[in-house]
């Protein structure tokens, strides 16, 4: 009978291409992960813990400016939320205000080189976004901050932004 005399092998361990497919992969999940947490977390907008007030009488429309540009941003406006309590049914209208500031005015274009829905539009520093508000009847509503849905370069969110408001509708 003839013995073997070779030394046993020693101890190896061999890599195969499934293991390092599944590293590639977690890498892969991991880094997608990371563009699309980045993606969706843009820094977040200014609040302001003041509030608005205003009055008009019965069917006058009202501009309320609720949020201010930012300095050295601009956002690319997909759409503005409004979220209002009243005690009766008021209508009201998100609009970019271009080039100019309101706080309270029922005479926009003094403030505004240009009034203009804000879907789809840039948000610049030297702008500002403005409620308009009316009602055929006596009202009061209560305005929480206005929420916007934008891009930024590479990101993209929905955050809210400035103030608060409490609009007065009097009976003539």
């Amino acid at each position: 009978m003839a013995v073997d005399e070779t030394e046993p092998a020693g101890l190896t361990v061999r890599r195969t291409r499934w293991s390092r497919a599944a590293l590639g992969g977690i890498f892969a999940v991991g880094t997608l992960g990371l563009v699309v947490w980045h993606v969706n977390h843009p820094d977040a907008l200014p609040t302001d813990d003041r509030v608005v007030n205003a009055s008009t009488p019965v069917d006058e429309p009202v501009y309320v400016g609720v949020a201010r540009g930012v300095q050295d941003r601009t956002l690319h406006l997909s759409g503005v939320k409004v979220h209002a309590t009243s005690n009766t049914d008021v209508s009201i209208t998100p609009l970019l205000c271009r080039g100019g500031r309101i706080e309270a005015t029922t005479d926009p274009a003094a403030f505004c080189t240009d009034l203009v829905n804000p879907e789809g539009e840039a948000f610049g520093v030297d702008d500002s976004i403005v409620l308009q508000l009316t009602s055929d009847q006596p009202a009061v509503a209560v305005i929480d901050r206005v929420r916007l849905g934008f891009r930024e370069g590479l990101q993209w969110g929905t955050a809210p932004t400035g103030s608060s408001a409490v609009v007065r509708v009097l009976a003539r």
